[in-house]
Order: structure tokens, then sequence, then C-alpha cells
């Protein structure tokens, strides 16, 4: 029996060590696709001098990992095991916070005042920014500053252990904020906004297996900020009706962004999302031209929100890097784009920035529109 028993054994891990040569040899089940920063070696060619030097050995070995049968299912159960026992996550920024909330270590850190860039630094840029709001006032356009909500503030009670209970400092949002409001910018704080319905949202703002607002939090903010554009510049426009909701546990829409990056086998927590049905009203006309630059929470807003149906024509400067015509699907990079001249045949120029980019606020925008109203006479 006893021999039984080894000889069972010893087949079992034989069949294991050879499945995965067998699956990459032969495919016979389709295994899951990777998220995040995950990338398979490419294969190399053989010389003599790759070979004399080591870099084909070393080519070879990682394509051979890295194509070797059913990998992503062997990286997804180590990651599991990672995470429901050592709390550890495999990618990049995340980390495990209480009750399986995810959290990324750059919107901590901006949350605790970590990457505060100085006094100096943000006053020149407000100072800037303020000229640049008047230029447009008077050529008959409208800037907007939005500081989108931070997932670190907002769930600062289920940040991870170790930093739950740090000091906080001064803040690049605080500063901008104070210095806005005695220049006079045109700024909406949707951070406080949304720390604010915390407790009273019928619907989730956050949820724990993303890092950015939910598509519901993407509708009613987009709505809102509609809303403050319409005041700020006297003009009124057709709102789509939204009121309806379809609830469901299946995350649409980038809802579950850092879960997927984790590649595991078990979703971290499940929810009940409110994903809104949205439907057009008749056209009331109005509809103004609006730019917004902007990180990942102004993409997601246009992309998955509402207010991109209620602007004439509608585009994103993703980190003044690309331009998405998000109502004509062109694309281009601003250093090919006459970025100038787009500001000067559109209404209205919003800024939107959650707290951890506000240490590049404008990623260059600021200084090199400041420099094109304000040249220096030589």
């Amino acid at each position: 029996m006893a021999q039984k028993v080894k000889k069972g054994i010893l087949l079992f891990v034989f069949v294991i060590l050879v499945l995965p040569f067998v699956q990459q040899c032969f495919p016979f089940i389709t295994s899951g696709e990777l998220f995040g920063d995950y990338t398979n070696a490419a294969d190399t060619v053989f010389t003599v001098e790759k070979w004399l030097d080591g870099s084909y050995q070393k080519k070879k070995g990682d394509f051979c990992n890295d194509h070797v049968g059913f990998r992503p299912d062997l990286l997804r159960l180590n990651n599991q095991i990672d995470f429901s026992f050592f709390s550890k996550c495999h990618a990049g920024w995340t980390v495990r916070g209480t009750q399986n909330n995810l959290f990324q270590n750059p919107y901590i850190a901006a949350y605790f005042g970590d990457d505060f860039v100085g006094y100096a630094t943000i006053r020149d840029r407000a100072v800037k920014l303020k000229a640049i709001q008047d230029t447009l006032s008077r050529l008959g356009k409208s800037l907007v500053l939005v500081y989108a909500p931070n997932k670190a503030a907002f769930f600062p009670e289920h940040l991870p252990e170790d930093r739950k209970y740090a000091q906080r400092k001064i803040t690049n949002l605080q500063v901008y904020k104070r210095l806005g409001d005695s220049l006079g910018i045109n700024q909406v704080d949707m951070n406080a906004w949304f720390i604010s319905m915390k407790n009273k949202s019928k619907e989730m703002l956050y949820a724990k297996q993303g890092i950015h607002w939910t598509v519901y939090g993407e509708v009613l903010a987009g709505d809102s900020l509609m809303r403050y554009i319409e005041k700020l510049r006297g003009i009124h426009v057709s709102h789509p009706d939204w009121s309806q909701m379809e609830r469901t546990t299946e995350p649409r829409c980038g809802d579950d962004d850092v879960q997927k990056g984790l590649n595991l086998i078990f979703p971290v927590a499940t929810e009940t999302f409110a994903y809104p049905v949205i439907k057009d009203v008749p056209d009331s006309g109005g509809k103004p031209n609006v730019i917004y630059l902007g990180d990942s929470y102004a993409f997601k807003m246009l992309i998955f929100g509402i207010i991109h149906k209620m602007n004439a024509n509608c585009e994103y400067w993703g980190y003044f890097n690309d331009v998405h015509g998000i109502n004509d699907n062109k694309f281009t990079y601003i250093k090919d784009y006459d970025w100038k001249g787009a500001i000067g045949v559109n209404d209205c120029m919003v800024l939107i920035y959650t707290e951890f980019n506000l240490k590049d606020l404008g990623n260059g925008f600021i200084d090199q529109a400041y420099d094109h109203y304000f040249p220096v006479k030589k």
C-alpha cells in the first residue's frame, strides 16, 4: 500500500512538472490575459558574439520563462497567495488597506503632504494661472480649475495600518485652494464635495477595487461641473436624463482598475455598482466648446461620463502631452498641435487634477500659456 502511495505521489509530481511543457508546445487550454505591467520577453537569435558575451543565454532564458505553459495562471496563483496571506500586492504602486480597500502610494503621499513642492512654486503657478484666466476673460472665454477627489482623502480610515496614523503635513491642495481663493481663481473643489457626500450618497462614489471615482461619480461630477460652467458663462444647456440606474456586482469601465492590475484569481470584494442609464433630451442649443486639460480623472469623466454630451466640441489634453477629440475621435500630440489657436476658438478651458498630480499642475501648460500671453520684451 505504501509503495502505491509513493508511486502515486511520484506520478502526480511528474505530471505537474510536464504539464507546463506540454501546454507550451501543444496548447490545449487558453489562459486569461494578464493586466498591468506584465510583458513577455521577445525571442533572440543565436550568434557567436551573443553567446560569448552572455546576452543570448540571458534573453533566451527570459523568453523561455515568459512563454512557459500556464504562466498567467501560475502568476495569478502566486499573486493570490501573497495577497490573501501576506497582504502583498504585485502591482507597482498598489497597497492593500483595511477591509480590502486598494490604494496607490502616490495618492497616499499627496494626502500626507509628502510631495509638497513648496509655497514659492505654487504661488508662481497660481499667479500665472490667474493672469491667464483674466486674459481669457477679456477675450470672452472662461478658465476653471477643478480639484478631483483623492481616494486616500476619501477613505483615510481604511489606509494601510503603517500609514493610517502618520502625521499630515501641509499639502499642495491646501495651498492651491488658499491662494486660489485669495487670487480669485475660478476653482471647484470636488475633493471636499465628495468627502461631504461620503455618508450621504445612496450610490457608491469610490469602489474598493478602483483608484478613480466610480462611473456614477464621474457622471455626477460632470453634470455638476457643467452647471458651474453654465452659471459662470451665463448660458443654459440641456442635461441628459440619468435618473435611472442599472445595479450590478460586475464592475465596468475601469471601476476595478487597480484590482485588474493585481492579476488575482478571486476579486478583492463584491460590491454593488450603480450605472446610470443615459437618456438624451431635446437639445436646447448653446453648447459651449470646452478643452479639458488634466490627468486620468479628467479622462475617465469625459469617456464614461456625460459632460461631453453637453459640449459642442470637447477636447481632452492628457497631461499637456496628447490631444483627444472626444466628439470626433481625433488624436494627436500637443507638440504637433496648434494648442494656442485651439484655445482661441473654444469657449472654456478646464484644468482637472487629482491631489496626486497637483505637484505638476498643468504639466507645463501654465508656464507656456503665460509666456504666450505675456511675452518678455527684448
